[in-house]
């Protein structure tokens, strides 16, 4: 070292990278998650209808992507991350009337407002809650609920 340059006496913290932001700032990924759901729930209200695959399985798609998925995959998904939430912060999160929509679009049978009034409110409860999130703890609750559900397909898989 030449003696013209002191040593730094502080050490170095990296910058942290927008960790601590709230999504209530980046509204755009609250409604990546939530939106189609929504619209699954739009389009049952307004046409009586959803989207089915080949296989009659009601699916919904990704606008950030464009890809179609299970609906009843994406909304348990959902459902996962919140009841983690639950258990990691104490407060209720209104999940049942999400799990009685997913329950009835896996059997095909017909859903009413008394189905999706109830599921409409529990999602707008839960987009009130992921807006209070942090970044990094909306993305370790998306990496716990990615490593469950790997688990959970080994075990049907047959690993010990």
């Amino acid at each position: 070292m030449s003696r013209q340059k002191k040593p730094r006496n502080k050490r170095y913290s990296p910058g942290r990278n927008r960790c601590g932001v709230h999504l209530r700032t980046e509204p755009w990924k609250v409604g990546a998650m939530l939106d189609p759901v929504v619209a699954v729930i739009d389009e049952l209200e307004q046409q009586g209808t959803v989207n089915v695959d080949e296989k009659g399985r009601a699916i919904v798609r990704n606008a950030a992507d464009g890809q179609w998925y299970t609906a009843s995959d994406s909304i348990m998904g959902i459902v996962d991350a919140f009841e983690i939430h639950q258990l990691r912060c104490g407060r209720q999160m209104p999940l049942e009337p999400l799990r009685q929509l997913v329950r009835k679009l896996d059997v095909g049978m017909p859903l009413f407002d008394t189905d999706t009034v109830p599921a409409r409110a529990a999602l707008t409860v839960l987009r009130a809650e992921a807006m209070n999130m942090r970044a990094d703890y909306a993305r370790d609750l998306a990496n716990t609920v990615s490593i469950q559900d790997k688990l959970n397909t080994a075990r049907e898989a047959g690993a010990p």
